[in-house]
């Protein structure tokens, strides 16, 4: 019995480390294109980002990625794990950039993940969900290293998106996330107009928002790398300039995963996968905590409306399984939890 006891401690153990911690990449070699990977709520790692790695690099021959590594599960307070997250990205990116100073560096986040990397280049601070609050910092200078080194930075659905910013596309570039920025963090994060592009749909219930009395589709929080991969590699691709092509990418990857348990926030799991060369599980989960909903169709998901994205040839179309299983339209609100309603939404989801 007490060998049974200590392999169960010993196996709980080895799942925590592997909850937590990522495999990072490039770590004896430089490349010309590095790209950094901020995850969404409760995602393993890279999370959906996998099919934007792949896009990116495809056709590069000398091209990986490394996660920023900070723990987002769900039972993580959310203003915790951005602080940690902002700081890590810091972190990683000036410690790469020291290293390898003539990499050209890309940056990418989704939903969390978006507003720690919002933070990173323009800065942080403020009250979020659950009355959470994260410290008011600077983000990172555009015109000296790392910052000046950043070829390009990509937000899909931030939580701090800020509407009919230069740099916005799709849909909902005139609506404002759950917690647009302001101030010295939008001016912050407006030094890096130039290589920054933020992806929101029109009906994303997170950076669309909006006065948060207006239909939504849980879906078009969860099918941007099924939808505008593509689109958001070539878009990449013309921000780096010269960079050394070949028919095969040297990209490398990790594949560790972050596992969550019981948590009192609603979760929504989406079937999208990430490609088995850069991600190890099949499927992820997204969630954020204080989304909340007063109604709900049982349909499949309504068509995304009409979306412009300036400067690339992305369909509003998904790729195939990006849709499946349907998903429910969602009134969001911030309030209470209309808790039947967002089961029904999450079983319909998976």
């Amino acid at each position: 019995m007490p060998g049974l006891t200590y392999v169960a401690l010993l196996s709980v153990y080895i799942l925590f480390l592997a909850r937590v911690t990522a495999q990072e990449t490039g770590l004896d070699t430089c490349t010309e294109v590095h790209i950094f990977l901020s995850r969404g709520n409760n995602e393993p790692y890279p999370g959906r980002q996998g099919k934007l790695v792949q896009a990116i690099c495809s056709g590069l021959a000398s091209c990986d990625y490394e996660d920023i590594v900070f723990d987002n599960a769900l039972e993580t307070e959310y203003c915790g794990a951005v602080e940690a997250g902002r700081k890590a990205g810091v972190e990683q990116i000036t410690a790469y950039n020291k290293k390898c100073p003539d990499t050209k560096l890309v940056v990418s986040g989704y939903s969390q993940g978006a507003q720690v990397v919002g933070d990173v280049l323009g800065g942080g601070g403020g009250v979020f969900f659950q009355g959470c609050t994260t410290p008011t910092v600077s983000g990172l200078d555009a015109k000296s290293a790392p910052g000046n080194k950043i070829a390009a930075a990509l937000l899909f659905g931030d939580t701090r998106h800020t509407a009919n910013q230069p740099y916005n596309t799709l849909a909902g570039a005139s609506i404002n996330g759950l917690f647009p920025r302001s101030g010295q963090q939008l001016a912050g994060l407006n030094n890096f107009a130039g290589v920054l592009r933020d992806w929101c749909q029109g009906d994303d219930p997170v950076c669309a928002q909006g006065d948060g009395k207006r239909v939504y589709n849980v879906q078009h929080h969860l099918n941007y790398f099924d939808v505008y991969s593509g689109a958001a590699g070539q878009w990449v691709k013309s921000k780096l300039g010269d960079v050394t092509t070949s028919p095969s990418s040297s990209m490398t990857a990790s594949n560790t995963m972050t596992i969550s348990t019981a948590s009192e926030t609603i979760t929504i799991s989406s079937t999208a996968t990430t490609p088995n060369s850069v991600n190890g599980g099949s499927t992820s989960t997204s969630s954020l905590p204080g989304i909340s909903g007063s109604t709900i169709s049982t349909g499949t998901s309504t068509p995304l409306p009409e979306a412009t994205d300036t400067g690339s040839s992305a369909s509003s179309t998904p790729t195939s399984g990006s849709q499946e299983g349907g998903a429910g339209v969602i009134r969001c609100f911030r309030s209470h939890i209309i808790l039947p309603a967002l089961l029904l939404l999450i079983s319909m989801a998976r």
